[in-house]
């Protein structure tokens, strides 16, 4: 996933060319950031998960700091080290583009009591909701704002699309654990919704993004910039499967959602910058 933010804010430093020159300092800090934080908010989630016991050693996820051995306490402290390194970095871009900016940064706690803490977010139904609304749109607008000083219609529809796709990340995975994060005690959306209510909403997130990137194509007035487009028959491929199946381990792999997203992000910085 670290992969994937760094598309998401090569995507809104792309949006943010187009309103006008950008410094290469600001943008490489501005990358730069997002690694220990998307670095940071993963570890501080598999410490929480080990925890709650979502993770357990005889049976971790592939991949998690449990299945790979690492002392989870240290797990803990080189991911709140992450975070904390990553919120010095935003303040600074933060406080340099004005004063008021700087009421955004509380928004980064927000995201790290959705990871972790004594009753994450993303355990009371609300992990999709944060997912649209910090990790989706409101990175995507720092990124903006914080290198162009502005925000336009074309650069709220950029947000509002990415908003979509990490809220369809995030509700993808929890249908697909919908029976492992019950026994667990974590209650997601998908514990909210019958099976029929759920796939109606796992087509709207994954139908989201594309007309909000054709208009941002409009309102810049470049077709290229309706690239991303080109992904709608892998979306539509991911949801036909996830339509077609029962909800949980016989749907669609979670591992395509992030190759969606960087494939999505991707594109639009392609043709942001040829």
């Amino acid at each position: 996933m670290t992969v994937v933010v760094l598309a998401q804010v090569a995507y809104g430093l792309t949006l943010a060319r187009q309103l006008g020159p950008l410094s290469t300092g600001r943008a490489l800090l501005t990358a730069a950031l997002f690694v220990p934080e998307s670095i940071g908010r993963r570890l501080i989630n598999d410490y929480d998960d080990y925890r709650r016991g979502v993770d357990r050693p005889d049976n971790a996820r592939p991949g998690s700091a449990l299945a790979l051995g690492l002392s989870m306490e240290r797990v803990r402290v080189v991911g709140l080290t992450c975070f904390a390194t990553s919120v010095v970095a935003l303040a600074y871009l933060l406080a340099t583009t004005s004063a008021a900016s700087l009421l955004v940064l509380p928004f980064a706690f927000v995201i790290l009591i959705y990871s972790g803490g004594p009753s994450p977010l993303g355990h009371r139904g609300l992990g999709e909701l944060v997912d649209f609304l910090l990790t989706g749109c409101l990175v995507v607008g720092v990124v903006v704002w914080v290198n162009a000083q502005q925000l336009t219609l074309a650069a709220v529809l950029g947000a509002v699309a990415a908003g979509f796709l990490f809220a369809a990340t995030m509700f993808h995975n929890d249908l697909r654990d919908v029976a492992e994060d019950l026994r667990a005690g974590k209650r997601t959306l998908a514990h909210a919704l019958s099976e029929r209510a759920a796939k109606a909403w796992y087509v709207v997130l994954m139908a989201g993004p594309y007309p909000c990137v054709a208009l941002v194509a409009v309102e810049f007035g470049s077709l290229r910039y309706a690239a991303p487009l080109l992904t709608l028959p892998y979306a539509a491929y991911l949801t036909v499967g996830v339509l077609r199946s029962r909800l949980g381990g016989t749907m669609p792999s979670w591992f395509h959602l992030p190759r969606l997203l960087a494939v999505f992000f991707a594109l639009f910085v392609l043709a942001g910058w040829i």
